[in-house]
């Protein structure tokens, strides 16, 4: 997968977190995915063993939303939209404000957080389109602050390739389901789509 990085960050930036907690909330700027590896940590960290636990969890942190994938199949040179359910963490409060966030902007699972919430702010929806890197540029002030890590442009299409790695797992799971949701997720039992 190539990715086609927007002109002011091809040449890397730099990033240190200022805890605003800017890009945990509101549905307008985007959810917080969980894949399989995500949910894996989680449930671990949460001690969620049995189905009857991990639907529990399900119910009061996860939602079901629809996502749109571009995909090419490997005997064709057409690239095809597919529509399907993921999950993503709950948004509450009149802020939309991820479920997990606490006081002071601080994660309340930081040390399991998903795979989104790590590579903040290396998404491909944010560096790969102008207007959507300026409109990260003016809600986040961690980027290119002058003490910050710099991110490489290597460093930066190694994230990417492993967030479409992610994506690309799930929907070849979802794909093989008939798109499925509750046939990938089992204990998404008896929960639908909001």
């Amino acid at each position: 997968m190539q990715f086609k990085l927007c002109e002011l960050v091809k040449n890397g930036f730099k990033f240190d977190c200022q805890i605003c907690g800017n890009c945990c909330k509101g549905k307008k700027k985007g959810y917080i995915f969980t894949y399989k590896p995500d949910l894996e940590k989680l449930f671990e960290y949460f001690k969620c063993t049995t189905e009857a636990e991990k639907h529990e969890f399900a119910k009061k942190h996860l939602e079901i939303i629809s996502q749109k994938f571009v995909y090419k199949d490997n005997n064709t040179d057409v690239k095809k939209n597919y529509y399907y359910d993921t999950l993503v963490f709950k948004l509450v409060g009149e802020n939309e404000e991820c479920c997990f966030l606490g006081e002071k902007n601080m994660c309340k699972i930081y040390s399991v957080r998903p795979f989104q919430c790590i590579s903040y702010p290396v998404w491909r929806i944010t560096l790969t389109i102008k207007k959507n890197w300026d409109e990260n540029l003016k809600k986040c002030k961690g980027i290119n602050i002058t003490n910050g890590e710099f991110y490489s442009q290597k460093k930066i299409l190694d994230i990417l390739k492993k967030e479409f790695q992610l994506e690309k797992n799930f929907f070849l799971e979802m794909k093989a389901h008939n798109f499925k949701i509750k046939e990938v997720y089992s204990f998404l039992r008896n929960i639908n789509k909001d």
